[in-house]
């Protein structure tokens, strides 16, 4: 007679819900999710920017989630808005922020960078950073720059890491990648 085979129970995984400002936003976290294979889920252009703790809530709900599931919450946001990065300051989950835009934090993957700037003057600079970025378009990445930035992201950490958070030009971007390694099987 035949012995059964006593299957493991698998371990549940950890969910990531990913709440971001906009299509760049959205677009770099779906490189994230297919590289690390993990489940995130994306919500881009919450309300507009009239983003609440209710809304996030209601999200969780939908997800099928409580309180006893394994899931992390992340606001991926500019820092150059200010009111909302002082609501989001209220809010349940990590605040990932990158001062003035999270172009900063794809430049950083090519090179060092400490002078205050806006949003514009970083495009122009992460254009001129790489040969990778000379045809950057906000919210879409060509395969090469894909690859760059999943190859690179040490390098992205460290020049960050010597920026002085929350100052412009900073971002604490490397908090949500070391959170997607820390549960990354391989």
């Amino acid at each position: 007679m035949r012995k059964r085979k006593i299957s493991k129970k698998k371990e549940p995984r950890t969910v990531f819900l990913v709440i971001c400002e906009g299509e760049t936003e959205r677009e770099y976290v779906e490189i994230l999710k297919l590289w690390y294979r993990l489940p995130v889920v994306i919500k881009t252009r919450v309300s507009g920017n009239k983003i609440n703790q209710r809304l996030v809530d209601q999200y969780i709900y939908e997800l099928g989630l409580d309180k006893d599931d394994d899931y992390r919450v992340f606001f991926v946001y500019d820092a150059d808005i200010k009111d909302i990065v002082h609501r989001l300051k209220c809010m349940q989950g990590t605040l990932i922020l990158s001062n003035p835009c999270i172009e900063l934090w794809f430049m950083l993957h090519s090179k060092k960078f400490g002078k205050v700037c806006d949003s514009a003057s970083i495009v122009k600079e992460l254009k001129s950073s790489d040969t990778v970025w000379t045809n950057y378009q906000k919210g879409q990445f060509s395969y090469d720059q894909s690859k760059f930035l999943m190859t690179h992201t040490n390098k992205a950490s460290e020049n960050a890491s010597k920026l002085r958070w929350p100052d412009n030009p900073s971002t604490n971007m490397s908090v949500f990648i070391d959170s997607l390694e820390s549960v990354k099987k391989y």
